[in-house]
């Protein structure tokens, strides 16, 4: 086996291994929050409401900063098997100016 293959599965490896802590991380800071608003409205059963609202607003930056990690690793996945120096779109689909000069 290359060394070429082993670092691209290391990176492969590497990059699902960051997208499984990224989720990890989100899922654990949603559930200190819901604990936190929960443990808040069984002190003060009044307050449930504005509790709720002022959850929802950080629960959607932590899921929204998760998926952003996720699509970094997914991208970071996905351009390890490209040779180096190209480009994506040079290497999906030739130019048909490119093979007027070959």
């Amino acid at each position: 086996m290359s060394n070429n293959m082993l670092y691209l599965g290391l990176g492969y490896i590497g990059a699902g291994i960051g997208a499984g802590l990224c989720m990890l991380g989100a899922a654990f800071a949603i559930a200190r929050l819901a604990s936190s608003a929960l443990d808040g409205t069984a002190r003060q059963p009044e307050a449930a409401g504005s509790l709720r609202t002022l959850m929802i607003i950080p629960a959607a930056l932590i899921e929204g900063l998760a998926f952003f990690a996720l699509v970094i690793c997914l991208l970071v996945a996905l351009n390890l098997g490209l040779p180096k120096g190209a480009t994506a779109s040079e290497t999906a689909a030739p130019s048909h100016a490119a093979e007027a000069v070959k």
